[in-house]
């Protein structure tokens, strides 16, 4: 019940997500205002989960899950309300990506922690491709449906929709999950609270990560690929799609469609396949193969069967990565200080993120766009020219860089030494 309701809420919030880029890019023409608008919904929560850690960890997950769903419904409805009066504009859907993230960063530490705590540990893995089917399953379903919606009742009916799935979602949490209590988060555990108390809790969530050999290093890695690829596929890939094909916005959902089925298909892999032991080194062969038809070949593609083709198969390794990674975490960190672990994962591979985005978004428009408008023959020849061509070359040297760091990374003996340890 836990997992269907925050998959169903997913799909209203993907639908938004999906018309509301539609709608800034079709006015502003601009790939920075996208990167911005996606930097103020990773920002605040990648900052916010550190600091707000220790109380997730000390308080009841399943109040506090349902008080962050409250939230985020009140920033959709004011999103609606804005729209049906046709007042809104891109600085209130920054502020409200911007809020909207803060209760974000509740959210996914809160729900994080629950899935442990409802979750034998030999299904830790299988858990991990379960969420990993259900985001691909929105992936495929949220852009066709929002396409539909938005071509019969625009995007007020599409964001009416997303505000009944949140509703849902948080109904279903309230009266039909049981999330196990934590012993902090007994009134007798909780310490009197003070500034002291507070930063030794925060102190606590890195000290326990920093004592992982395994994590720490992990983490790192994962920190070092992810700013290189967000210069590209984070941000990149919807207005690259629209500008390569007209602002076709067909175009555009049937490629996010490929890569959410890519996701479930990986997915559905994870959940019949037996466990392998060599996770970390799994990890980052599969980052290796996601970037190669995600990112090199992608970029390669200037049609839709191409890179619906490339972006299915990039997306079929994803889960693998997360559903591994999310295995040690959960297995070597006490559920009583996930909370504050999570949160200085998220922190630490997340940080370099948003600088990616909006470092891509400026090359894209000010110097890979306008160079790639004449381009030399031979970079023509593989990229094409024009409009989308920049941020096509951009993909194929993030995806070339990423898959040099994965293959020094599978070989890399002190991680190997690690995960023995």
């Amino acid at each position: 019940m836990l997992w269907f309701g925050q998959s169903v809420s997913s799909l209203g919030t993907a639908m938004t997500g999906f018309a509301i880029s539609i709608w800034a890019f079709e006015r502003t023409g601009s790939a920075l205002v996208l990167s911005v608008s996606a930097l103020l919904v990773m920002l605040p929560r990648m900052l916010m989960g550190i600091f707000v850690s220790p109380f997730v960890d000390r308080n009841d997950k399943k109040r506090i899950m349902i008080c962050a769903d409250i939230g985020t419904a009140i920033c959709t409805l004011v999103l609606f309300l804005l729209l049906r009066f046709n007042a809104l504009e891109i600085w209130h859907v920054f502020g409200i990506n911007l809020v909207t993230s803060v209760f974000g960063s509740f959210q996914t530490l809160a729900s994080g922690v629950a899935v442990t705590a409802v979750t034998p540990k030999k299904h830790y893995v299988r858990s991990a491709g379960l969420q990993s089917f259900s985001s691909g399953m929105v992936a495929v379903v949220a852009p066709a449906l929002a396409a539909v919606l938005l071509g019969f009742v625009g995007i007020v009916g599409v964001i009416a929709v997303d505000l009944i799935t949140m509703a849902f979602a948080c109904l279903s949490l309230a009266f039909f999950v049981k999330i196990p209590a934590l012993h902090l988060e007994g009134k007798d555990n909780k310490p009197k609270f003070n500034i002291k108390n507070y930063l030794l809790d925060l102190r606590s969530g890195f000290e326990v990560v920093r004592a992982s050999a395994l994590l720490y290093r992990l983490m790192l890695f994962m920190a070092v690929l992810n700013f290189v690829t967000s210069m590209a596929s984070y941000g990149l890939l919807a207005p690259m799609v629209l500008a390569r094909s007209g602002n076709n916005e067909i175009a555009l959902a049937v490629v996010s469609s490929a890569v959410g089925l890519g996701g479930m298909a990986g997915a559905l892999l994870i959940l019949v396949a037996p466990t392998r032991t060599k996770k970390a080194r799994m990890i980052f062969l599969c980052y290796l193969l996601s970037v190669i038809f995600g990112d090199m070949l992608f970029s390669l593609g200037n049609n839709l069967v191409f890179w619906a083709v490339t972006g299915f198969l990039g997306a079929a390794f994803i889960p693998a990565i997360t559903a591994n990674a999310t295995y040690f975490w959960r297995t070597i960190i006490p559920i009583e200080l996930q909370g504050r672990a999570f949160a200085v994962r998220y922190a630490i591979q997340s940080a370099a993120i948003p600088l990616g985005v909006l470092a891509g978004g400026l090359l894209a428009d000010f110097i890979f766009e306008p160079f790639m408008a004449q381009p030399p023959y031979l970079l023509g020849r593989f990229f094409g020219a024009g409009s989308g061509a920049g941020m096509a070359l951009m993909f194929f040297i993030s995806g070339l860089i990423c898959a040099v760091l994965s293959i020094v990374f599978i070989f890399n003996r002190s991680m190997q030494k690690a995960e023995e340890e």
